[in-house]
Order: C-alpha cells, then structure tokens, then sequence
C-alpha cells in the first residue's frame, strides 16, 4: 500500500458517530477515509453554512455521508496537511449536515453569535430610566400640550 498523503484527525463525537452506524456501512466508511487519506479526492465541496467542508458519500445507496475538511496539520505531524472528520450518518432529514454545522458553528459564526447575543440581550433588557420613573411618579397621562403662538388659521376651502 502507498504511503499516506494525509494525516487524520476526528472530531471527538464522529467516533460515536461511526459506532453507531450499521456494522457494513462503518466498514465502507472506514475504508473511505483510508482510500482519503491515501490521496483519493472522491469527495465533493459543500455551500452555504458549512463552506470549506467536503461530503463523502459512504455507500452505494448514498444514503450515508462523511463531512470532512482539508486542513493544515498540525507541526508535530508529519504531514503538511490533514483530513478532519468532522460528522458521519445518516442523509435521511439531513441528520449528518446539522451534526456538522453544530460540530463548526461556533468556530464559523463566532462574531455572528456574539453580534446577535448583544442585540437579544439589548432587546430584552429593560432601560434603568424607564424603571426609575415607572416607581417615581403614578403613571397619568400627559396634559396636551398648548400652543405658546397662535398660528394663523387657513380659511377653509369651498
């Protein structure tokens, strides 16, 4: 067998993703992610939210998926770049795309969030003004207010 062109890394939770997958679908994954690091590009880019990742059709039914990316290995590795696993399962309701956005999405969105984060917090918080008057004085309508000059008044038209 050729030498490896990749290095490999996983995301923590796709070794649960991989145990839970059907023993002959695992064993095709598996053997995808050799055939991957071994220098295979049968993989297709992805778009949208998850950008920069790729999908790995697993079987031959395609209803199981790998999302991966191409990333700089670490310096200790001997290998200038590796795969990173990022989710493994099912197509079906678009399972494997969600646990991946999850798995990246504070990596990806972190000043959308905390811009967004800001803006619920401003929005459910309350102003110290409008507490200090609320308990100050009773709340009363305000009188009209009156004119301090008389306007001229426009003669109505016939």
């Amino acid at each position: 067998m050729s030498r490896a062109r990749f290095a490999f890394a996983a995301h923590p939770d796709t070794i649960a993703d991989l145990r839970q997958l059907p023993d002959d679908i695992r064993d095709l994954a598996l053997l995808e992610l050799q055939n991957l690091v071994h220098g295979s590009d049968d993989c297709l880019p992805l778009k949208g939210r998850l950008a920069g990742f790729h999908k790995v059709y697993v079987d031959p039914s395609v209803s199981y998926r790998m999302i991966i990316q191409f990333r700089a290995a670490p310096p200790t590795s001997a290998h200038p770049r590796e795969i990173y696993l990022v989710a493994a399962g099912s197509r079906q309701d678009y399972a494997v795309y969600h646990s991946a956005h999850l798995r990246t999405g504070l990596q990806q969105d972190t000043e959308t969030v905390s811009a967004t984060e800001a803006r619920v917090q401003a929005a459910r918080s309350r102003s110290s003004l409008v507490a200090d008057r609320s308990m100050a004085a009773p709340a009363t309508p305000p009188a009209a207010a009156r004119p301090t000059a008389t306007a001229p008044r426009k003669a109505p038209q016939r």
